[in-house]
Parts: C-alpha cells; sequence; structure tokens
C-alpha cells in the first residue's frame, strides 16, 4: 500500500528542521523503498533528510541520507524546480533539516531566501 505525506513546509526561519514522518520501518514493510519529492520557489539554501532505526529517538539517534552521489544533501541558490529522489532502508523515522547557517545574511526574508513548498515522502 502506498501513501505519501507532506513532510515539510516553509517556516519563516532560516534554517530549521521538520517534524519525523513514519518512514518504511515503521510499518514493517520489507522493501525499504522511500521516495522524497522536494517543492521550492526561488529558494537559496539546503535540505537534508534524516533517518533513524529507533522508533523513540533522541536527537543522537538520527543521522543523514545520502541523497546525491557525493553528498548529503541537495543545494538551489535562488531556483525553483520540483526535484524527486528515491532511497533504500528500513527507517523507522525520517525528517527533513533546512540549512541555511552558511549564508552571510541570517535575517529570513522570503523575498531573498524564498520558499519550501513542501516536501512529500512517499513510502
Amino acid at each position: 500500500m502506498a501513501s505519501s505525506t507532506i513532510i515539510l513546509s516553509n517556516q519563516t526561519q532560516m534554517s530549521y528542521t521538520g517534524d519525523k514522518a513514519r518512514g518504511d520501518g515503521f510499518y514493517g514493510f520489507a522493501d525499504g523503498l522511500h521516495t522524497v519529492s522536494f517543492h521550492v520557489t526561488n529558494f537559496t539554501g539546503r535540505i537534508y533528510l534524516q533517518a533513524t532505526l529507533l522508533e523513540n529517538p533522541t536527537e543522537e539517534d538520527w543521522f543523514f541520507i545520502q541523497l546525491q552521489q557525493d553528498t548529503a544533501h541537495i543545494e538551489w541558490d535562488n531556483e525553483s524546480e520540483t526535484l524527486g529522489t528515491s532511497f533504500i532502508g528500513n527507517f523507522v523515522y525520517i525528517r527533513t533539516v533546512v540549512d541555511r547557517s552558511y549564508l552571510i545574511d541570517q535575517n529570513y526574508n522570503p523575498s531573498v531566501h524564498g520558499l519550501v513548498d513542501k516536501v512529500v515522502l512517499m513510502i
């Protein structure tokens, strides 16, 4: 049974972490297949996905999922697009991290930094 859930939408902060969302491992599915779509508008920043194998994770129990061949993040520079990627792992929970800490201007302005319209998880 496939399902999709919006796991993150825009917040009025420079950097933030979304709430945990149930991954494939939560339901006991054996294939571990996850697909995520990122929907951004004029977005500048990096987005990471983190996962955990535990039902009651602490902050130390989260690890980064490799999203591209050589990095654990996807980076945009004032871009608008919808981008999808798939990965495999029997992750119990998944969450999204928006990081703009590397930018000089740390005062959030949607006309400068853009928006994360949504991040959708499909399992």
